[in-house]
């Protein structure tokens, strides 16, 4: 007598509604992976300075002036700032502002103004921590006929702000 020898096939494998959930989850997690690596693992701040335009610069009278920010290419906060100002070409200081005290008005740190010079910084959003595009700084006791000019400089990757170079004329 023969023997049929039988194979029972089983099938192998899982069921669609499980493969279907995995495939799912694999691309909830890959998606999550890229987006911390565009953000930068967290947000951290560039390692590169911002760039900026200024809005307006310019006299306002014989001894005043103003300086209008523009947009930064990523949030700046005031602290991290520090103005250069040259006086006909000869170092005049700098001009910090402090830290935020959600006040829109601060006077500023001049260090070696000369005859006196100060500055004010108006926020139109100081709860917000940055500069925004629009808020300026007021400048009283500049000379007569004089250049200025003015640079901003990044404390955080100490560096210059590419764009931040200005001057203007008082008459």
């Amino acid at each position: 007598m023969k023997k049929i020898w039988s194979v029972r096939k089983e099938k192998e494998g899982v069921s669609p509604v499980i493969a279907t959930i995995l495939m799912v989850a694999i691309t909830v997690v890959l998606a999550a992976v890229l987006y911390v690596m565009v953000i930068q693992f967290g947000g951290d701040r560039p390692d590169f300075p911002p760039t900026t335009a200024w809005n307006d610069v310019g006299a306002q009278s014989t001894t005043e002036g103003k300086l209008v920010f523009g947009m930064f290419s990523y949030d700046v906060a005031p602290i991290e700032i520090r103005i250069h100002v040259k006086a006909n070409g000869s170092d005049a200081g700098i001009i910090t502002i402090p830290s935020n005290t959600a006040s829109s008005s601060q006077s500023l740190t001049w260090t070696n103004a000369s005859n006196g010079a100060s500055a004010i910084y108006y926020d139109y959003n100081p709860s917000g921590a940055k500069i925004n595009q629009g808020d300026y700084i007021e400048l009283d006791g500049l000379l007569p006929g004089t250049t200025y000019s003015f640079e901003l400089y990044h404390t955080v990757t100490e560096s210059i702000v590419t764009g931040s170079a200005t001057d203007f004329s008082t008459p």
